[in-house]
C-alpha cells in the first residue's frame, strides 16, 4: 500500500503553520526514527513503548498484529504535557490521521480488524476515506452513548461518539458472539427491557440471579468517556475498560497480537491482558497512567525478552538497537510510577463487563 501523500495533501501541508507532525506525515523510506522511541515495559504479555506513532509503526512488519485499536487525540486543543500539538488546522490534522491510518492498515494482517473511536464529524470522513482502499472493508459502526453530554443551542443534542470496526480483506476475519448483561433498575433490579416472546431464549444465558447475558449490538447503551474519575489526571485519554474489551473479544481470540499505538491510561493494554491476548502499546508522552494501570493489575515485573511472536512484529534486529531492549540496571519507569489510587472503591470500573458466549 503506497505511503505517498497526493500532491495537493502535500500543497496544503507547506503552507500550514509550523507543528512538530509536519514532518511525520511525510513517510518515506528514508524517514528517521525519533529519539525518543524507548522501551517503557516488556513482559511476557506485551511491550509498551514512549514513541511517536508514526514511528513505531514504522518500524514494525507489514501483517503482524491482529487487532488494532486506537483512540487518537480529538485536535480540540487538549493539553497533553508533549510537544504535540492538539489544535492543528483542519487539513493537517486530516492528513496526519490518514498517515497513520495507511500504517494500521499496512501493519493488520489480512483478515484483522481495526477499530478507531472519535467523533461521527470526523468518523464520517475516515470512514469514506478507508471504503477507498481495496484491502479494507467496512464492517460496522457503533454508537456508543454519551451520559454527560448537554444540549447545545443552535444545534441537535450530541448524545454520542462512533467505533468504526473494519477489516483486512484477504483472510478470514475473527467473529466471536459478544454478550453483556441485560439492564437492571437500580432501585428493584428487575430487568429495565421486556424481549416479549423472545425471553425464553435466553435462560440458558442467566446468571445465578437469573439475570440473562444478550448480544450486544452497534448501540452500546453502557459506556462513557472516563474524564471524571479520580484515579487519573486531566490530561489522560482514557475509555472505560469494557470499550476495548468488546472489540477484543468480538474480533480476536486468545493470543492473538493487539496493538494500541495511542495508549492514553491503558484501558486496551489491560483489556488485552485479561482476555489473554498479546499486546502493543505506544503513547509520545510521559506513560505514566498506563504504567500505574499496568502496576496495579498486570505487574510491575518485566522480563529481559518478550515472546518471539511479539519481535517478530518488528524489523529485524530493531529491538536490539534502536529501542533498547531490556531493563538495564537503572530503575525501569514501572517500579518508578507507583500504582494507581483510591482503585478499592472504584473496582467496578476496572472489572470485566462482557463475555463471549453461545452463538
Amino acid at each position: 500500500m503506497s505511503k505517498t501523500i497526493p500532491n495537493q495533501d502535500q500543497n496544503q501541508l507547506d503552507n500550514i503553520s509550523p507543528s512538530r507532525y509536519i514532518s511525520a506525515v511525510k513517510p518515506g523510506a528514508g524517514r528517521r526514527l525519533s529519539s525518543k522511541i524507548e522501551t517503557a515495559y516488556i513482559s511476557e504479555g506485551g511491550l509498551l513503548f514512549r514513541a511517536d506513532c508514526l514511528d513505531l509503526l514504522t518500524t514494525m512488519r507489514e501483517g503482524s498484529v491482529d487487532l488494532v485499536f486506537v483512540d487518537p487525540p480529538f485536535n480540540l486543543g487538549k493539553d497533553y504535557e508533549t510537544d504535540f500539538s492538539d489544535d492543528l488546522e483542519t487539513e493537517a490534522y486530516r492528513i496526519w490521521c490518514r498517515s497513520w491510518l495507511i500504517e494500521l492498515a499496512r501493519v493488520l494482517k489480512p483478515g484483522g480488524a481495526l477499530f478507531l473511536y472519535h467523533w461521527p464529524k470526523w468518523l464520517i470522513e475516515f470512514g469514506a476515506w478507508l471504503n477507498t482502499f481495496p484491502a479494507m472493508e467496512y464492517k460496522s459502526w457503533i454508537a456508543l452513548k454519551m451520559k454527560g453530554g448537554f444540549p447545545i443551542r443552535g444545534r441537535i443534542h450530541p448524545a454520542h461518539y462512533g467505533l468504526l470496526y473494519y477489516v483486512k480483506r484477504g483472510g478470514k476475519p475473527t467473529f466471536n458472539v459478544v454478550r453483556a448483561k441485560s439492564p437492571t433498575c437500580r432501585h428493584c433490579g428487575k430487568l429495565v427491557r421486556d424481549y416479549g416472546g423472545y425471553r425464553k431464549k435466553f435462560q440458558r444465558f442467566e446468571d445465578e440471579d437469573g439475570i440473562p447475558w444478550v448480544q450486544i449490538s452497534d448501540f452500546w447503551e453502557d459506556t462513557r468517556p472516563a474524564r471524571q474519575d479520580k484515579s487519573r489526571g486531566l490530561q489522560i485519554n482514557e475509555l472505560p475498560l469494557h470499550i476495548p474489551e468488546r472489540a477484543i473479544l468480538m474480533a480476536s481470540n486468545p493470543g492473538d497480537i493487539v496493538l494500541d499505538c495511542f495508549v492514553g491510561g491503558g484501558s486496551t493494554l489491560h483489556a488485552a491482558h485479561l482476555h489473554e491476548r498479546l499486546w502493543i502499546g505506544g503513547e509520545l508522552g510521559e506513560p505514566k497512567a498506563a504504567l500505574q494501570r499496568i502496576a496495579t493489575f498486570i505487574g510491575e515485573q518485566e522480563t529481559v525478552r518478550p515472546p518471539k511472536r511479539l519481535i517478530n512484529c518488528f524489523a529485524d534486529g530493531l529491538l536490539q538497537t534502536e529501542l533498547n531492549l531490556g531493563p538495564n540496571g537503572h530503575k525501569r519507569p514501572v517500579s518508578s510510577v507507583g500504582k494507581l489510587q483510591n482503585v478499592t472503591g472504584s473496582m467496578e470500573q476496572f472489572a470485566s463487563k462482557s463475555k463471549v458466549i453461545g452463538f
